[in-house]
C-alpha cells in the first residue's frame, strides 16, 4: 500500500511528526509549510507561448495574483483530502480570510519575495543565515534543494558561501534591547514634543503597569504614576505622550515605526521599565519545544518567528508557536531583547 499524500510532502520537506501533536495537527502544518514553497515555485512560473517566441523568458513575470490563485487551487485540493485541517486554514472568526494570500504576504514582509513592478513578485538573490552549527536559513531562488523545511523557512545543512548572516542581521532586528529603544528615542524626543490644547474623544493610553495582554492594557486618560508612555488615536497613528503639570504633550512615531508594528518594542520596553515585564512560557519535549506568548510580538521578531515555527491553533496564531528544539537558543534570545521573560517548563 503506497504512502499517503502528506507523508510523501513530509518526506520531501523534511517534516517529521512531533509527540507531542495530534495527526491533524502534524497534517496542518506540512500543507501550511508546503504552501510556502509552492508560492516560492510559482513565482519562478514562465509563460510557455513566451519561451516558445524565443523570447527572454526571465522578463516575464507573474503577479501576486496569479499565484495567490495558484496556490489557492493547489491548497483546495488537499484540503478536499484532508477536510479535518479546513478549521485550521478557516478559522470560524475569520470566515474572509485567504490563507494563501497570507502565507505570500509573510514571505513577502521577510525579504523572502520582493514586489516588483505592475504587481508582480520575485525571489531575491540567495543569502544565508546561521541558526547553529551546520544549520542555515536560506533566502533566495536555491530553496528547495537538499534541505529541509521549518514554518516557512528552508533550511540547508552546509554551504559554500562566504558571507553568511546572522537571523537578526538577515531579520534587521535592532541590537539594543526594548527599554534601551524607549530610552533612546525618549532622549531624541525631547524638545520635540508638541502641546495638545485638544485631545480626540478616540485617544487612548498604553498602561505599562497593567497585568493584561497588550490589547486589553489601554487607558484613556493619562492619570497613571508613569510620566510617558505610548499613545494611540487609530491604526496609523501612534507615539509618545507624556504629562507635566497636568499638560500632556505628544510626538507622533514616524510611519516606518508603525508600518513595521515596532510600536509593540515600545509597549515591551515600558513594561520592563515600570517593574511589570511580559512573560512567555516554553515547554521543552524531547523533539519539540512549545512557545506561548501573553501578546504578538513587534513585526520583525514576528516575522522571524514565521520562518522558524508553526502556528500551533491555527494560521493567524501569533502567540502560540512549536518547531524544532534547535531553536531553543535562538528564540530565547529574541525573547530577552524584548525584555520578556522566559519561563522555561513552568
Amino acid at each position: 500500500m503506497g504512502q499517503d499524500p502528506h507523508e510523501i510532502m513530509a518526506q520531501g520537506m523534511g517534516i517529521s511528526r512531533f509527540s507531542c501533536e495530534d495527526e491533524n495537527a502534524y497534517i496542518a502544518r506540512i500543507l501550511y509549510s508546503a504552501i510556502s514553497e509552492w508560492t516560492k515555485t510559482t513565482v519562478l512560473d514562465r509563460s510557455i507561448e513566451v519561451e516558445g517566441e524565443g523570447c527572454d523568458a526571465g522578463d516575464t513575470r507573474y503577479t501576486k495574483h496569479h499565484v495567490t490563485r495558484k496556490c489557492n487551487l493547489i491548497l483546495s485540493t488537499y484540503l478536499d483530502l484532508y477536510p479535518d485541517v479546513e478549521k485550521w486554514f478557516y478559522p470560524k472568526n475569520k470566515p474572509d480570510i485567504q490563507p494563501t494570500k497570507e502565507i505570500q504576504e509573510r514571505l513577502e514582509f521577510s525579504g523572502f519575495l520582493v514586489s516588483g513592478t505592475e504587481n508582480t513578485i520575485q525571489l531575491p538573490p540567495d543569502k544565508y543565515a546561521k541558526v547553529a552549527e551546520d544549520l542555515y536559513l536560506l533566502r533566495g531562488t536555491s530553496f528547495g534543494k537538499d534541505g529541509e523545511i521549518h514554518g516557512l523557512g528552508w533550511y540547508v545543512n552546509s554551504i559554500s558561501e562566504l558571507n553568511v548572516y546572522s537571523l537578526e542581521e538577515l531579520f534587521l532586528i535592532p541590537q539594543i534591547d526594548a527599554k534601551d529603544t524607549v530610552l533612546e528615542y525618549s532622549r531624541f524626543a525631547e524638545g520635540k514634543f508638541t502641546l495638545n490644547s485638544t485631545i480626540s474623544d478616540v485617544r487612548k493610553y498604553f498602561d505599562p503597569s497593567s497585568g493584561r495582554v497588550f490589547s486589553e492594557s489601554w487607558e484613556q486618560s493619562l492619570c497613571h504614576p508613569w510620566e510617558r508612555t505610548v499613545y494611540r488615536n487609530n491604526i496609523f497613528d501612534y507615539g509618545l505622550a507624556k504629562q507635566e503639570n497636568g499638560e500632556i504633550s505628544a510626538l507622533a512615531f514616524p510611519g516606518h515605526i508603525i508600518k513595521m508594528q515596532d510600536v509593540r518594542r515600545f509597549m515591551y520596553g515600558l513594561r520592563y521599565l515600570s517593574q511589570n515585564p511580559e512573560h512567555a512560557r516554553i515547554t521543552t519535549y524531547d523533539d519539540a519545544i512549545k512557545i506561548k506568548l501573553n501578546s504578538f510580538l513587534p513585526g520583525r521578531e514576528g516575522m522571524l518567528f514565521y520562518m522558524i515555527a508553526w502556528p500551533v491553533r491555527n494560521i493567524l496564531d501569533r502567540t502560540e508557536f512549536i518547531t524544532s528544539p534547535v531553536f531553543l537558543p535562538i528564540i530565547t534570545k529574541l525573547l530577552e531583547n524584548l525584555n520578556i521573560k522566559v519561563i522555561q517548563n513552568g
